[in-house]
C-alpha cells in the first residue's frame, strides 16, 4: 500500500486538469478515431480480397484440364488470369477488359501450375529471407563496407571552408551579382 498515497496525490494534483482537457478535446479525439478507423478497415479488407482472388484463381486452375495461372496488372490492380492449356478462360477479380488487352504485353512463360505453387508458409519464409538479406549489412560485410568508406574519405584532400574552389580569394558567402546596366533616364 506504499504507492496508494502517491496515486491519491496525483489524482488531487492532475485530476481537474485531466477532466477539463477530456471535456474540451474529447469530441475532437473521438471524431479523429472514427475517421481513421474507416480507411484502416478498407485497407485491411482490400488486402484480404487480394489474397482471396489469388486463392480463387489457383482453385479454379486446379479444376480445369492443364490449368495454370498468371498474374497481370490492369489499371494498377493485380489480376490473376486462369488458363486451360494455352487458352485464357477466366480472370480474378473480374474485369470488363478483354483477354487480348489483359495479355497484350504479358510474358506467358511465367504461368504457374497449381501443383507448382509453393504453400503459404514457404512463400512467407522466402519473402522474409529476401527482406532480411536486402535490409542491412551485418558482421564482416558491414565492417568491410565501412572500412572502404573510411579509405575513400581519407583520400580526399582537405579543403579550407573559407576558400572558394575556383577562386584564389576567400569566399564572402554572398552570391555574385552582375553589374547593373547604366541608366538612360538621366538619374544617378
Amino acid at each position: 500500500m506504499a504507492g496508494k498515497g502517491k496515486a491519491v496525490g496525483a489524482m488531487i494534483k492532475y485530476g481537474p486538469i485531466l477532466i477539463e482537457t477530456s471535456r474540451r478535446y474529447g469530441p475532437r479525439v473521438w471524431d479523429q478515431v472514427k475517421s481513421q478507423k474507416e480507411p484502416a478497415e478498407r485497407f485491411v479488407q482490400d488486402k484480404v480480397d487480394k489474397g482471396n482472388q489469388r486463392k480463387k484463381a489457383v482453385q479454379h486452375a486446379e479444376t480445369v484440364i492443364d490449368g495454370a495461372t498468371l498474374r497481370i496488372f490492369h489499371r494498377n490492380i493485380a489480376h490473376w488470369v486462369v488458363f486451360s492449356g494455352d487458352e485464357p478462360i477466366a480472370v480474378h477479380p473480374r474485369t470488363n477488359a478483354p483477354f487480348g488487352q489483359l495479355l497484350k504485353n504479358a510474358d506467358l512463360s511465367k504461368r504457374t501450375r497449381p501443383e507448382e505453387e509453393p504453400p503459404l508458409a514457404q512463400r512467407l519464409r522466402s519473402s522474409a529471407r529476401q527482406r532480411r538479406s536486402t535490409s542491412t549489412r551485418t558482421g564482416r560485410a558491414a565492417r568491410q563496407h565501412h572500412a572502404h568508406a573510411d579509405v575513400n574519405i581519407r583520400q580526399q584532400p582537405p579543403q579550407d571552408p573559407l576558400m572558394d574552389e575556383d577562386a584564389d580569394e576567400p569566399a564572402t558567402g554572398q552570391p555574385e551579382t552582375p553589374p547593373s546596366p547604366p541608366r538612360t533616364d538621366g538619374r544617378p
